[in-house]
């Protein structure tokens, strides 16, 4: 795996764990969502000022991506009412990975290799023990499940939307415009022209999240570029192990046995896929 892309997908995951602990000490979750979506979209706008329109044939792509990500906040949102949120992030996201891997495999010929493999099985299986409750109820693992196969689904949309573009930048300025979208218009139909007065408590940390979150997305698109898409994703998704060193060192919360083993399985795993 190119050394670059290793650096950018770690890289990634340490943006999204941090803009993530950010969004962590809010009050309000909704308001903090919605402004996100506005951060993301105005990145999206400002790039799309000086890269312009993407060729015809990225365009079925960012369409699909913009059905999907709309799915997978419906699907998130789902599952954090149906249970606890650790749970059903980590279970999505540790799922993810090796759903990317068979898809990739179809999609674009990206077979791994056997360390490779072995990697993305030890990071899933690193990530599923870090946060994964065995007494959730059980409609919260359904909607993790689901939650996950829309990420595998975005993910294997958007890195080959951006090799069908020709031209990274650009389909990474649309599809953040467009990701921002759906959580924007869910967060505004569920709390109206309110959310704009409740945004203010927390307006530039909200925003700051948003746009730290589009250049993490964007590093991780690009990526997938030049690198195997089911490496780079299982990569990306030890951005839950970033979290739960900044949730021990940062805010103080406590690390049991099974988070420390999770975190070495899933680190090992990271080793193979980048370093053998």
């Amino acid at each position: 795996m190119p050394p670059l892309a290793i650096v950018l997908a770690l890289v990634s995951a340490l943006i999204h764990a941090s803009w993530n602990a950010l969004l962590k000490r809010g009050r309000d979750r909704l308001a903090d969502a919605f402004l996100v979506a506005v951060g993301c979209a105005g990145v999206g706008l400002l790039l799309i000022v000086f890269v312009g329109a993407p060729n015809a044939a990225a365009w079925p792509y960012l369409i699909a991506s913009l059905v999907v990500h709309a799915l997978y906040w419906t699907c998130v949102i789902k599952g954090y009412d149906a249970g606890d949120l650790s749970h059903v992030y980590t279970l999505s996201r540790g799922l993810a990975p090796a759903i990317v891997a068979v898809g990739a495999a179809f999609a674009a010929h990206e077979i791994p290799a056997l360390g490779d493999g072995i990697g993305i099985a030890l990071v899933c299986a690193g990530v599923l023990a870090v946060g994964v409750s065995a007494h959730a109820p059980l409609r919260a693992s359904l909607w993790g499940v689901l939650t996950a196969l829309t990420i595998a689904a975005y993910s294997l949309i958007d890195a080959l939307g951006a090799r069908a573009a020709q031209n990274a930048l650009v389909y990474i300025a649309w599809v953040t415009l467009f990701t921002g979208l759906p959580l924007g218009l869910f967060a505004l139909a569920k709390r109206g022209l309110r959310i704009f007065a409740d945004m203010r408590r927390d307006l530039f940390r909200g925003l700051f999240a948003g746009v730290v979150s589009s250049a993490g997305f964007g590093l991780v698109l690009y990526a997938q570029t030049f690198a195997p898409i089911a490496q780079v994703t299982a990569l990306r998704e030890t951005s839950i192990l970033f979290a739960a060193l900044i949730a021990w060192l940062v805010l103080k919360e406590r690390m049991d046995l099974r988070r420390w083993i999770g975190a070495g399985v899933a680190a090992a795993g990271a080793v193979l896929i980048g370093f053998i």
